[in-house]
């Protein structure tokens, strides 16, 4: 691989990303089932992604990792809009689940090009 893709982890990056693996976890706990067996494939399929894109970014420290968990993120939006629609009324835990898929990558992306 070129050293385009090779990334740094400070500690406060590092931090940030485990905090990640852990509300992509917690998340999907909170939202599944999201309604019909193809939906929950899929949706099972967008948080595995986005947890093997930053097993990616921890281990290996490239950023294609991150570019699969920021695609999976913005897919896990789409995925949440869909519960609340089939769920047809609000409820906090789709408010949260949308500003952590859009802040966890946006603040893991600031620091990693802060050093």
């Amino acid at each position: 691989m070129s050293k385009d893709n090779e990334i740094r982890l400070s500690t406060p990056a590092s931090v940030w990303l485990w905090i990640s693996v852990a509300a992509a976890v917690v998340g999907a706990f909170m939202l599944f089932p999201i309604g019909t067996t193809p939906l929950n494939v899929i949706f099972v399929a967008v948080k595995a992604c986005m947890v093997i894109g930053l097993a990616v970014v921890l281990f290996a420290r490239r950023l294609s990792g991150f570019v699969l968990w920021s695609v999976a993120s913005a897919a896990a939006v789409v995925m949440t809009i869909i519960k609340w629609v089939l769920a047809g009324s609000f409820e906090p835990v789709f408010a949260l689940a949308l500003v952590v898929d859009v802040v966890m990558p946006t603040v893991a992306w600031r620091l990693l090009h802060a050093q």
